[in-house]
């Protein structure tokens, strides 16, 4: 099956967001591994599993990655989050002809330490409490399974949009706590975060009313996160 804005949302009605340059897709985590690369620079290569089935009982033929558009401006966000430059974790400095590599899509981050939320993504990654990235695109070409034993997916033509990081995950206190205790990141790290973000905010958070500013929701966040972790900090 090819794309077309009737196959999409006949396939994927339930699944589909919009990407970061305005197109509907599909966003989905990627196990893999992080590992050092050499050098001084806050550099870590990401290499991605391979076509294995996922959770949703499908799989994606790496080398049917289309990487044009992501290649143009390959920044790498938190949480798919293109709203501020706040969000901005770093770059994929991998090359374009070697993003897909022995059956598996990779990246290479150059981090950017000097955002506090950046400094605190290469931290946790490197200390090994960030073990997945997420990737967005939009499904081109696909198969639907038909046999037992067969994915009921499987793409084969892709078009790559963005790769992110969670730097804050579901069960903050627990995970960011443990980097803490571990000595991975300091309650310094926080600190830092937490009044880099404020400048985000148009106004103090304002705790009893819903509706709320991203900026603002950053700042709560982060407040309970530091809330949170203070039992392994004193």
């Amino acid at each position: 099956m090819k794309w077309n804005e009737a196959n999409l949302e006949k396939e994927f009605s339930g699944r589909l967001v919009t990407l970061r340059d305005g197109r509907q897709g599909i966003r989905g985590g990627l196990h893999c591994t992080w590992k050092d690369f050499p050098g001084t620079d806050p550099v870590m290569d990401m290499v991605a599993s391979d076509d294995t089935v996922d959770r949703y009982n499908e799989c994606i033929k790496q080398d049917g990655w289309q990487l044009q558009n992501f290649m143009a401006n390959p920044v790498v966000p938190d949480c798919h989050d293109y709203s501020s430059i706040s969000k901005v974790l770093g770059r994929d400095i991998l090359p374009a002809d070697q993003q897909v590599a022995g059956g598996r899509l990779g990246a290479r981050v150059l981090f950017a330490v000097e955002n506090p939320l950046g400094n605190l993504a290469y931290k946790m990654v490197k200390g090994g409490f960030i073990r997945s990235m997420s990737v967005g695109f939009i499904p081109l070409e696909w198969t639907n399974g038909n046999e037992s034993g067969q994915p009921d997916r499987t793409y084969t033509k892709q078009e790559l949009l963005e790769k992110s990081i969670v730097v804050v995950p579901a069960n903050p206190g627990a995970t960011i706590g443990a980097a803490l205790k571990s000595g991975a990141i300091g309650r310094k790290d926080l600190t830092e975060l937490h009044e880099f973000l404020k400048q985000f905010c148009s106004a103090a958070p304002d705790t009893t009313s819903r509706t709320v500013s991203a900026g603002e929701n950053d700042v709560r966040t982060l407040q309970f996160v530091i809330t949170a972790c203070e039992r392994w900090t004193r």
